[in-house]
């Protein structure tokens, strides 16, 4: 027995031990462990009867019976780095539901009853927080929820100061704007007596005036359950190029990927009836979020409608944007979650 006989030999003996402990602790469903453990088999053919594997390598119009080794590697590699990445991403997804339960069971559990209630994720937020949430109830909005995202600054100690007048829930690592979203419409779904959530930013570029906007498309269209912001229904100001150029092309994306239209993909600004939070569940990790929503609006059939909004760009909210290149990694995640996952 020669070197290379020994390895692939000892390498079996490894794959089909690693194959038996994986299934007997049930972490492998039956095609994963016949894959690894046909692999490891065919290791073991090929290492003692190589005459085998260059009869294999002619059904596949090869010329040398290496060829097949490398391009079977290739493909086993490829396709545990696809179970690898699932791993990773229902890792991460089961984190943060348990930051979300953390969060919900340390808050008050406040049944909330109104109109609106405003949902409000956050995350180092100090130069502005105190002065938005002013706002909101200077306005008589009484119900708020703030999903403070573990912030680094002095967000927390700001949104003190509102103890008896907002709910705020604290995760205690940070999840993404996603995940602070999703918690907000977790505990609603469980303590709220409401018609509609709103979910606004709070980093200056949602504007309280185009509420009645939205109160105007409300009573307009009774049977609409999700009523979406859009920048591009009017003029959007202030803008640059590249940024309205990248949103343009999410706009193409959605259309192609979900099959509806809309004129605006990613604004956060939205009126979602309470009932329609049964059929939203956010689960994509980052900005996709905005995309997973939509998807689900065209999947489910959710009735839809949008909605003219300004959005103030400057300098604070500016420097919040994502990285126009960041766009890519949004799509693919968005392209795994909706077709690999």
């Amino acid at each position: 027995m020669n070197l290379l006989e020994l390895f692939f030999t000892v390498s079996w003996i490894v794959i089909f031990i690693l194959g038996l402990d994986i299934a007997r602790r049930q972490k492998f469903n039956a095609l994963h462990f016949f894959i690894f453990l046909s692999i490891g088999s065919g290791l073991l053919v090929f290492t003692f009867f190589p005459r085998v594997l260059n009869f294999v390598g002619q059904l596949f119009w090869l010329q040398r019976w290496a060829d097949l080794l490398v391009y079977s590697s290739i493909i086993f590699l490829i396709y545990f780095s696809l179970l690898l990445l699932r791993k990773t991403e229902e890792n991460r997804s089961d984190l943060t539901k348990i930051v979300r339960e953390i969060a919900i069971e340390n808050s008050p559990k406040t049944l909330i009853n109104g109109e609106y209630v405003f949902v409000v994720p956050a995350y180092n937020e100090e130069k502005v927080i105190y002065e938005w949430i002013n706002k909101i109830i200077e306005r008589w909005y009484e119900n708020i929820i703030v999903i403070n995202d573990w912030s680094t600054d002095r967000t927390k100690f700001e949104l003190e100061k509102f103890w008896n007048k907002l709910i705020v829930l604290n995760h205690f690592k940070n999840r993404g704007q996603w995940a602070a979203l999703e918690t907000g419409f977790e505990y609603i779904r469980r303590y709220g007596a409401i018609k509609f959530v709103i979910s606004f930013d709070s980093d200056w570029q949602h504007s309280l005036d185009d509420i009645k906007f939205f109160e105007e498309a409300i009573q307009s269209n009774k049977d609409a359950m999700i009523f979406l912001g859009s920048r591009f229904k009017w003029v959007a100001k202030n803008i640059n190029f590249t940024r309205k150029l990248i949103l343009k092309l999410g706009i193409m994306f959605t259309f192609v990927i979900s099959h509806i239209k809309l004129s605006d993909t990613h604004n956060g600004y939205r009126f979602i009836k309470k009932e329609a939070l049964n059929d939203i569940k956010i689960t994509i990790d980052g900005m996709g979020h905005a995309s997973e929503i939509i998807d689900t609006i065209a999947t489910k059939g959710i009735k839809f409608l949008e909605v003219p909004v300004t959005i103030h760009y400057d300098e604070y909210s500016k420097a919040k944007w994502q990285k126009s290149s960041n766009a890519i990694n949004i799509a693919l995640r968005f392209i795994w979650n909706k077709f690999f996952k």
